[in-house]
């Protein structure tokens, strides 16, 4: 998934499945920043479900009449996840997805990775917003709901704190390609290998080297080579679903999460890639360097290891492997 700048409206426009985060310090302001949301999911042909409080509830049923639904009570924080499967179960096939935005309080905190359960499901159309009151979390507890949720919006806080701060300043944003962060990608690949593990799923990375940023370099100069690892960067993106994660590794490579992927399957997600390259003129027929090629190792659990260091050692192996034998696509 692309991670959302805080406060950017166009971050808004989000494809599903997503679990997103809107912090809020004035219920005045909230109905009015989430129409944007509502907006969209309406125009999308999405079914809309707000979870809230009378008042905002009011509001909504008011300027919305029947176009979306409101339920201000009778849903409580435990009972959150199984009822948002009973509504995405009587989803009318008209629908294209559904929407969720829901008040929470600090009981949701420890129900919210259900939530990131059940938008990872294969083929769901999903979208949660979780939407906290500022004033009533305290630092501990923002931190978890920033750790948690990897779409962020931010409105109305008249006084950042070093939180906040961050999520403004994209800390895990690679700030070349606007992809994830190494250390992001760290972070979430051992939270997915929990999940697969737990669940006895798969789970498969593909680390990504490009083969010829040297001499793109000597050829060129280095704003050219900056430019090369944005379009690369967006067609990785292009080639991955919307529950895969992209992140910049270091230098002139990349790494994707899959989740509820077999080695079989990365395969041809990695083939995919390779094609979308070769295809793609990244120099405006400038001949010098005619062509940008790849090589991807992959590696898979549970097949290959059990841990995130292993995981990404058994890729950086087939990695080394395929340059050996002159680039390409080897497995882990």
């Amino acid at each position: 998934m692309t991670r959302i700048a805080a406060g950017d409206q166009e971050g808004m426009n989000l494809p599903l499945p997503a679990h997103a985060l809107y912090l809020y310090q004035w219920i005045t302001h909230l109905t009015s920043e989430v129409s944007d949301i509502i907006n969209r999911g309406l125009a999308r042909r999405e079914k809309i479900v707000y979870v809230g409080g009378p008042q905002t509830c009011g509001i909504l049923r008011k300027h919305y009449r029947s176009r979306i639904k409101t339920v201000s009570k009778g849903v409580s924080a435990k009972s959150l996840a199984s009822w948002a499967k009973s509504e995405y179960r009587k989803l009318p096939r008209t629908r294209k997805g559904l929407r969720v935005l829901i008040e929470c309080g600090n009981d949701h905190l420890r129900h919210e990775p259900v939530l990131d359960e059940l938008i990872r499901q294969p083929g769901g159309r999903i979208f949660f917003l979780c939407m906290y009151d500022i004033g009533r979390v305290n630092s501990l507890e923002l931190l978890e709901i920033l750790r948690t949720h990897p779409h962020v919006f931010t409105e109305h806080l008249i006084q950042p704190n070093c939180f906040y701060s961050r999520v403004k300043r994209q800390d895990w944003i690679d700030t070349l390609t606007g992809v994830f962060d190494r250390d992001y990608f760290t972070q979430k690949l051992h939270t997915e290998l929990q999940r697969a593990s737990r669940y006895e799923h798969n789970l498969s990375i593909l680390l990504i080297d490009v083969d010829k940023m040297r001499a793109v370099n000597r050829e060129f100069d280095t704003q050219t080579g900056d430019s090369v690892l944005q379009q690369l960067a967006r067609i990785l993106e292009r080639s991955l679903r919307s529950i895969d994660l992209l992140a910049r590794y270091g230098g002139d490579k990349f790494v994707a999460l899959l989740p509820e992927t077999k080695k079989t399957y990365a395969q041809k997600t990695a083939q995919r890639i390779m094609r979308s390259v070769r295809s793609h003129d990244f120099f405006k027929d400038d001949l010098r360097v005619k062509e940008l090629s790849l090589t991807i190792g992959i590696a898979g659990f549970p097949e290959d290891a059990g841990n995130a260091r292993q995981m990404l050692k058994k890729a950086e192996d087939a990695l080394r492997r395929a340059k050996r034998r002159d680039r390409g696509l080897v497995p882990g």
